[in-house]
């Protein structure tokens, strides 16, 4: 974990390598697979358009010390997809709760911003109900 946070790595056969100066000398590829696995890397491009492992920390769920009624201001439709207001910074966190409600709940998917959620409804039939049940979720007032 140490070594992917501090360096970049584009191969398998270049963490092989820094792990042997580590003292694991004996890491096969397919050992170095199931750690990466393990881990949750994923292999994604740098800013130098490299392709490189990372943990992806940005999908952890981040932590706040605020209620979640308090940051959420607003859930409004237009009959095609719901709209979410919260305050700056809330929207990713407010995001991953709604997705992992998923489709029971009538929520296909959500795109967060930093303070703005669209959220696809299963159902456009259903819209008002949906919004409303995401109302109620959060405590937002009407």
């Amino acid at each position: 974990k140490r070594l992917l946070k501090e360096q970049c790595y584009g191969s398998q056969g270049q963490l092989a390598q820094a792990l042997a100066l580590q003292g694991f000398d004996d890491m096969s590829q397919a050992k170095i697979s199931r750690l990466l696995s393990k881990l949750g890397a994923v292999k994604t491009r740098n800013t130098n358009n490299e392709m490189i492992y990372i943990l992806p920390d940005e999908l952890a769920v981040p932590k706040s010390k605020q209620s979640i009624e308090s940051v959420v201001l607003s859930v409004k439709h237009n009959n095609m997809q719901i709209i979410l207001k919260t305050g700056i910074g809330a929207a990713p966190l407010i995001s991953r709760m709604l997705d992992s409600m998923g489709e029971s709940a009538g929520i296909l998917g959500t795109l967060a911003g930093d303070d703005t959620i669209f959220i696809a409804p299963v159902d456009v039939d259903n819209i008002e109900e949906i919004t409303q049940s995401i109302r109620n979720l959060l405590a937002v007032k009407d």
